[in-house]
């Protein structure tokens, strides 16, 4: 058996509790658990090709979040998942994405047969935490009596809002943040300016320019009224997590540079400006209103109201 592990920088516990299970033949369910963009999605391709049902084997399955917009369209399943495929360094998520109902029963179907050949069967659920409830209660069945020669891994940045009886139906496998030499080796380039330990958040903040999205913002807070109501109606029809997260990672910088920590950006002046304008306790509510808005997204919110609801009241 080829090991294909350590093709994944890092997450040296992951590894080992991975290896452990392959030699002790304890294959069976495994929940990654750790933040985002650290390698979870990448390791779980590389268990999926030592065991040697790689993502191109008949045997290999993928279950992703799509939007709901593509809701019982096969087609159109199939074309969203293939983004998470191990080649796409950057995956993002819609606001209003999920796992229905549907996927799962379609994969509980073909888990009817056997697989081919004499290889494991592999099905990867990503941000299982994400499952709809009719989902997760049509999926805990098979969960917990898996067919034979099939292995569930399942990955997770939210373990709290995965359902306890899916958690304890698996063997938790830990993820954490990475060190400053081990991004540099994965982005080549640059630093970890926002003190993110995550080469993904990295990539996806470079790859889209978020922070230059929503400078001016972050400039120039507190906002009027009436210019907080144009810039949410500017942004109303746009990602709005792609707006409510850059403007939290700023405010932390503010947070840290409050605590004394040294962090250096090209932002430093304006971090600087806003660290001496702002109280402690202002930024810390800050920072609990921006991680709760992007928390209640999911609850499908008005997003003109969410948007100048955020945007007035930042310091």
């Amino acid at each position: 058996m080829v090991d294909y592990l350590d093709e994944i920088v890092g997450q040296d516990t992951a590894k080992r509790f991975i290896r452990t299970a392959i030699k002790k033949e304890n294959l069976y369910n495994f929940l990654f658990v750790g933040p985002k963009g650290v390698g979870k999605r990448l390791l779980a391709f590389a268990l999926a090709k030592t065991l040697q049902c790689p993502p191109t084997s008949p045997n290999f399955m993928l279950v992703a979040p799509i939007p709901s917009k593509l809701k019982n369209k096969d087609d159109k399943v199939y074309e969203y998942t293939k983004q998470y495929l191990p080649e796409y360094a950057v995956v993002e998520i819609e606001d209003r994405a999920s796992i229905l109902i549907e996927q799962i029963r379609y994969v509980i179907q073909r888990l009817i047969h056997m697989p081919s050949s004499e290889s494991k069967r592999i099905v990867l659920i990503l941000e299982v935490d994400k499952m709809t409830d009719e989902a997760a209660n049509c999926f805990l069945k098979t969960l917990e009596e898996p067919p034979i020669d099939t292995i569930f891994i399942l990955t997770t940045s939210r373990p709290h809002f995965v359902l306890p009886t899916i958690r304890s139906r698996c063997q938790i496998v830990p993820f954490h943040y990475l060190n400053n030499e081990q991004i540099t080796s994965i982005i080549f380039d640059g630093q970890d300016e926002f003190q993110l330990g995550s080469p993904g958040e990295i990539l996806m903040l470079r790859e889209n320019n978020t922070i230059d999205y929503v400078y001016d913002i972050f400039k120039y807070s507190p906002l009027d009224t009436r210019t907080a109501a144009v810039k949410a109606k500017e942004f109303e029809r746009k990602k709005t997590v792609a707006i409510l997260y850059p403007l939290l990672l700023l405010y932390r910088l503010v947070f840290y540079k409050k605590l004394g920590i040294g962090i250096h950006t090209v932002l430093d002046e304006e971090i600087t400006r806003k660290t001496k304008s702002i109280s402690l306790g202002d930024i810390i509510n800050t920072l609990a209103m921006l991680q709760y808005n992007i928390n209640i997204l999911e609850q499908n919110p008005n997003r003109l109201l969410l948007l100048f609801n955020t945007l007035s009241k930042l310091p």
